[in-house]
Order: structure tokens, then C-alpha cells, then sequence
């Protein structure tokens, strides 16, 4: 077990660029980092925006939205394809380069000569699809990759995790309120489109950036694993029911969370009538509101579990979603307070969601099991997605009247949602052994038991002494600043 270091010297040790492992963890880092920063532009308000300033309705966003769930179904073939590969870094970095040159300079040029709707629609989707298809190939690489650099303990994951989301989140969100400053100031003139136009070429600029800082990383030779056959990927992740049940968490999340996906953004801008500065203040605010709550998530996780952690955080989301259908342009200042608490429980989820795919991830045959993840989460994203787009376009878009408000038939994904956020944390509450690694369930319940052993004593008017190693690093810690161990 590793013991609690300040943060500055926690953060060198993990991100130790003399050491193999802390090097990769560093260029993990900035590919976050500039990652970022480059999606800032391609996707979110100002892909909802480029599509808008293009004539693409709703459906059409939300068409366009689902079809890149659709190609990634691919990734199927890409573990037969990445075992080809002794060594893939070159494979999946021209994989990547080859990528975005569609999925940003294709679609940004295509529509200067496609100038009927719907055909940049057809062509559109025709390009996302290709760019799609060819990258799941390859896409699972990267995380078999960058699976050999994460931290063997947990609270080491933890702070890894912790500081990869918060780093990457302030420059992006810094970045997220410049450009939106910016877009506003050249509002309804013909600089917005040029704006939004040149943010996507320095995307691209920056794509090529991070290419070149993941070419630095360590490759692992892959040349003693066997063959991979397609029919592996769908048939080794059958005999490893914790991993499974982690899948079907994440299947079923991928659901949900793309039920309005686009659409939402496509509402707060188009019928909301909000600016993208505040949209994206809004999103910002997630930095601060991290920094200022991740502790007490991380305190929830290792008390409670990173299965429970994310189940907490889904049962207080479902009453914000509930909000949310409620809120009519007449009554926007509910957007704010209710973005706030979402903003609260999205740390929660996104800490505990970060390390799901890896609680019971065997390191032999990695890929398949991370294709099949990747095939079964885009399946159920592109089935949410077209939910939420038939729902968005009953009566054809426009409003009904019920509960003495005009409603958009797209605030009924936001119903749908409360009631999955309800059912994900009853679940993940209740049925959090199924789907906790052995060693997580064991140091879960070790801290019970200190915590329970300390309650009596305290009760007793004599606090019990915690034996040395029967507790967990945690409550360990909790022993020497002589406080509950529930509380470390």
C-alpha cells in the first residue's frame, strides 16, 4: 500500500518522468491536456453551432450525432487487425492523424461546395461514417496502450484519475470561456461562422501537436501475444461475470447519457435562446466546483466503494433531471442553480465512472475485452441517441401544452433520464459486490469493520486499538491521526 504524500510530491512521484511508467503517465497527462483543448473546438456548443450555421435541424443533429456510434461497432474487427502489430504506435498514430483529417478538414470543407441541406446532410454523414469505421480499428489500441501506465494502487488510481480530470478540465474550460467571449462578441455577423471555422483548422494544428507528444510515450512489445480471433472478443469477456456486470453498468450508462446528447446543446441555443457564454460559464464552473468537492468523492469512494460512489451520485441527479423539464424560456433561471448541482455530482460521477472499465480488467487478451467494452457502449450509445432523436422529433418538433406550459418534445428525454438515474443508483446502492473487484469488496468492508470496532469503543467510553494491517491503508491512516476511519 502506498502511504499519503503531500500533493505536490504525490503528483512527481506519479508523474516521475525518470521512471518508465511515471513517463507514460506524464504524456498520458498532456494528451489530456491537449485533448482538451482541441475538443473545446470540434465538438459540444461549437459542433452544435457549426452544424446550426450550416442549416442542419435537430434531427439532423441529432442523425449526425448517432452515426459515429454506428461505425464504432467496427472496433469489433480491431483486435484481429491491432494483433497484426508487434508494434502499433505507428499504426495508431496514422490512425489518428487520418481521423481528424476527416472528422475536422473534410466536413469543414465540404460544405463550401455541397450547398443543398440536405445533400452536406447525406455527405456529412457519409464522411463521419468513414472516419468512424476506419478508427475503431485502431481506437481500442490506445487504451491497451495506456493501460500499462496506470497505478497498481487504488488510491494512487484515485489521485491519478483526480488529477488527470482537474488539470485538463482548468485549461479547457479556460480555453471553453476565451473562444465563447470571443463568439459572442462577433454574434449575428458573418465573423461568428468565420470564428468557428477557424477554431477547427487550430484543432487540427493541435491534433498533430498531441500526435507527436503520444510518440514519445513507451511502446510495450506485443509480438508473445497469440492471434486474436473476432469470434474472442465476443466470447472470452463470458467467463469473467465481475467484468461483465461492470459492462452492463456501462452499457446501460451510455444509454442514458446519450439520450439527449447534441440535442441538449441544440435547445439551450436555439429555443432557450441562451448565449455560449453562459452555456459554457456554466460548464466551466465544473473546475472550481471540482476542486472544491473532489476530496469529499474521494473520501466517498474509499469508504464506500467506486461502485456505490457512482450510485450516490445518480440518485441526487435524478431530481435535477425532473427539474429540468420543467424549465421553459419563460423560467431560465432555474438553468443556473440546477446546472450548479449537476455540476456538484458530475465530480462524483466522473471520478467513480473513470475507473469502472478497469476494476476487473484482465491484463491477458486486454484488447478484446477493451473492443468488446467499446463495441457493447457505442451499441447502446447509438440506441440512446435515436431515442432521444424520435423523441425530439414527435409533433415535428414543436411544442405541446401540459402542465400549463409549452413543452419540447425533447424535454421528455429529460423524464427518461431522471428514471434511468434512479434505477443506475437502487443498483449500484444495492448491488455494488457484483460488480467490485475481491480486494476492492475486502477493503471496503475491512474499513466497516475498523469503523465498527471504533463506534463500540467510543460507546464504551474506550477506543479499540486497530491492529496494524487488518484495516487497510485508509483506516490505517485514520489510527494515526486518531480519528474515526470512516472520516480519512
Amino acid at each position: 500500500m502506498s502511504k499519503h504524500r503531500p500533493g505536490l510530491v504525490h503528483f512527481k512521484q506519479i508523474y516521475n518522468p525518470k521512471d518508465v511508467y511515471g513517463q507514460g503517465r506524464l504524456v498520458a497527462l498532456l494528451d489530456s491536456l491537449i485533448t482538451g483543448v482541441y475538443n473545446v473546438f470540434i465538438t459540444g456548443i461549437f459542433y452544435t453551432g457549426f452544424l446550426s450555421m450550416y442549416g442542419i435541424s435537430i434531427t439532423g443533429v441529432g442523425i449526425v450525432t448517432f452515426i459515429p456510434y454506428l461505425a464504432n461497432c467496427f472496433s469489433i474487427f480491431s483486435a484481429d487487425v491491432l494483433s497484426h502489430f508487434k508494434r502499433r504506435k505507428a499504426a495508431l498514430l496514422g490512425a489518428k492523424v487520418l481521423f481528424y483529417a476527416l472528422y475536422i478538414i473534410a466536413t469543414t470543407v465540404m460544405p463550401q461546395f455541397v450547398i443543398e441541406p440536405r445533400a452536406r446532410l447525406n455527405w456529412l454523414i457519409a464522411i463521419l461514417f468513414v472516419a468512424h469505421a476506419v478508427y475503431a480499428l485502431f481506437s481500442p489500441g490506445f487504451t491497451s496502450w495506456y493501460y500499462h501506465f496506470f497505478p497498481e494502487d487504488n488510491q494512487e488510481r484515485t489521485q491519478y484519475f483526480m488529477y488527470n480530470q482537474f488539470i485538463t478540465s482548468v485549461l479547457a474550460h479556460v480555453v471553453l470561456l476565451g473562444s465563447s467571449v470571443l463568439a459572442d462578441a462577433v454574434s449575428a455577423s458573418a465573423y461568428q461562422e468565420q470564428l468557428i471555422l477557424g477554431f477547427r483548422y487550430l484543432a487540427f494544428a493541435l491534433v498533430l501537436a498531441d500526435v507527436a507528444v503520444q510518440a514519445l510515450a513507451r511502446e510495450f512489445d506485443e509480438s508473445g501475444r497469440e492471434r486474436v480471433k473476432i469470434k474472442d472478443v465476443l466470447t472470452l469477456p463470458l467467463g469473467h461475470r465481475r467484468f461483465l456486470c461492470c459492462m452492463g453498468l456501462m452499457f446501460f450508462w451510455n444509454l442514458h447519457a446519450n439520450l439527449s446528447n447534441g440535442l441538449w446543446s441544440y435547445h439551450l441555443l436555439n429555443h432557450m435562446r441562451f448565449s455560449y457564454l453562459l452555456i459554457n460559464v456554466m460548464a466551466s464552473l465544473y473546475v472550481v466546483i471540482f476542486a472544491a468537492t473532489v476530496s469529499l468523492w474521494r473520501r466517498s469512494v474509499d469508504r464506500y466503494s467506486w461502485i456505490r460512489t457512482f450510485g450516490i451520485a445518480n440518485l441526487f441527479w435524478t431530481f435535477t433531471e425532473f427539474a429540468f423539464f420543467c424549465m421553459t424560456p419563460e423560467r431560465g433561471w432555474m438553468y443556473v442553480p440546477l446546472m450548479l448541482i449537476q455540476q456538484v455530482l458530475n465530480v462524483g460521477l466522473n471520478l467513480s465512472y473513470a475507473n469502472v472499465l478497469y476494476m476487473n480488467l484482465p491484463k491477458e487478451n486486454a484488447t478484446s475485452f477493451i473492443a468488446f467494452q467499446t463495441i457493447g457502449c457505442n451499441i447502446f450509445a447509438f440506441l440512446g441517441l435515436m431515442i432521444g432523436t424520435w423523441i425530439s422529433s414527435l409533433n415535428d418538433g414543436q411544442t405541446v401544452f401540459m402542465l400549463g406550459m409549452e413543452v419540447y418534445p425533447l424535454l421528455f428525454t429529460c423524464l427518461l433520464r431522471g428514471v434511468n438515474a434512479l434505477v443506475i443508483g437502487l443498483v449500484c446502492i444495492k448491488g455494488w459486490r457484483l460488480f467490485s473487484s475481491p480486494s476492492e469488496i475486502e477493503r471496503v468492508d475491512d474499513i466497516a469493520r475498523a469503523g465498527r470496532r471504533y463506534a463500540a469503543g467510543s460507546a464504551a467510553g474506550r477506543p479499540e486499538t486497530i491492529q496494524r494491517g487488518t484495516e487497510g491503508d485508509a483506516s490505517a491512516c485514520a489510527r494515526r491521526r486518531s480519528i474515526p476511519p470512516w472520516r480519512s
